[in-house]
């Protein structure tokens, strides 16, 4: 609910359709669900929130944006950590389409082209059922912690994924993984390990474009 009428105002001329520029708006209101305030992550490093309010500010009619609207350029702190993944619609797996700099360091490999089991070995169920979760949720997944391990030494990172819209099909997701990498010994292999809780929001529970609260 909007406490103010110019408030009221600036959310009624956003939620009709106008797509937000990044850092255009900074909302003091709250989208109220059946009384119960839409809540998002609490991030550690802000230029995650301001990916998650440039995905918001795409959205229509409350739904997930479209491919052909996002802007990679918008982003450009987040270009080397940020990963794009595709469902094939006939084998349902899912492949990188691309990876930045960080997210090739962090592998010590080759990313984009490859599909999920190739990169993690191992561990590609738990991969494919967050990547699903987004998708056919469909939902916003936020994670903070050990996600994964290189050589003894656990890597902290910080990672969202959004899903993404191709002609309405809800096929692929955009995500950002920051990471702090550890000292490890020589030819030690970075590997998934997931072990750490996610927090899972459903796109129909998330807060109009005029509520960006980020």
């Amino acid at each position: 609910m909007c406490n103010q009428r110019i408030d009221l105002l600036q959310c009624v001329d956003i939620c009709a359709g106008r797509k937000l520029s990044l850092g255009d708006y900074q909302a003091p209101c709250v989208c109220d669900r059946d009384g119960v305030p839409a809540g998002l992550p609490k991030f550690q490093n802000p230029d995650l929130q301001s990916l998650l309010r440039y995905w918001l500010s795409l959205r229509e009619d409350g739904g997930v944006p479209e491919r052909t609207d996002f802007d990679p350029i918008r982003i450009p702190s987040l270009l080397s950590r940020f990963w794009i993944v595709r469902r094939e619609a006939e084998s349902g797996r899912y492949r990188f389409l691309l990876a930045g700099e960080q997210i090739r360091n962090l592998l010590g490999r080759r990313v984009a082209e490859c599909f999920v089991e190739d990169l993690f070995p191992g561990h590609e169920e738990a991969m494919r059922a967050a990547l699903a979760q987004v998708l056919d949720t469909p939902a916003i997944h936020y994670t903070i912690g050990p996600l994964y391990r290189a050589g003894l030494h656990p890597v902290q990172t910080e990672r969202l994924a959004l899903p993404m819209a191709e002609n309405g099909q809800v096929n692929t997701v955009y995500g950002a993984t920051l990471y702090r990498k550890p000292t490890k010994a020589a030819g030690a292999a970075t590997e998934y390990v997931h072990n750490t809780d996610a927090v899972v929001i459903p796109v129909k529970e998330l807060p109009c474009r005029g509520c960006l609260l980020v």
